[in-house]
């Protein structure tokens, strides 16, 4: 069962800001996470619809591709070179679940995620590796948002 369709991914982007590049990458990126969620579910975790977004992805329209010219994140994000996505996790169940399966995810094509700590309402995955190495990241050096979650025993990801 399909979860996430590219128009899903593309958003309010879906214009002339997104270059076929990103596009086809955003293509692939909806094609791992789709069959992540379904491990997910499969494995009990219960999958919420952003009431804003009315999708598996959080937000309210940039928690999937974003041009170039926005303003969200970071100049050379996943986000804007479409491999990196923010499913909506209002519980934080799919953020335990993802911290327990970091070698699954691996396995199924997901290369990197942001530590839960900064992200309270989602998770964030990406098709692309970091060139630290590092699976799980921390996305800047504003302070947490969130409590560390019970998984997150080891220093990488604490």
């Amino acid at each position: 069962m399909n979860h996430l369709t590219l128009k899903d991914y593309l958003g309010p982007y879906d214009d002339d800001r997104i270059t076929p590049e990103v596009r086809q990458n955003g293509e692939r990126l909806v094609a791992i996470v789709n069959v992540v969620l379904a491990a997910a579910e499969a494995d009990g975790v219960e999958l919420h619809i952003d009431p804003d977004t009315r999708t598996h992805i959080g937000g309210n329209g940039n928690g999937g591709v974003r041009p170039l010219d926005s303003p969200v994140g970071a100049k050379h994000s996943a986000h804007k070179r479409g491999t990196g996505i923010d499913p909506y996790d209002p519980f934080r169940e799919l953020a335990r679940w993802s911290l327990r399966n970091i070698e699954r995810l691996k396995l199924l094509g997901i290369r990197a995620m942001e530590n839960p700590r900064w992200t309270p309402t989602w998770v964030h995955w990406q098709s692309t590796p970091l060139s630290s190495g590092n699976f799980v990241f921390i996305p800047n050096a504003t302070p947490p948002l969130a409590e560390a979650l019970p998984e997150q025993k080891s220093t990488e990801l604490a």
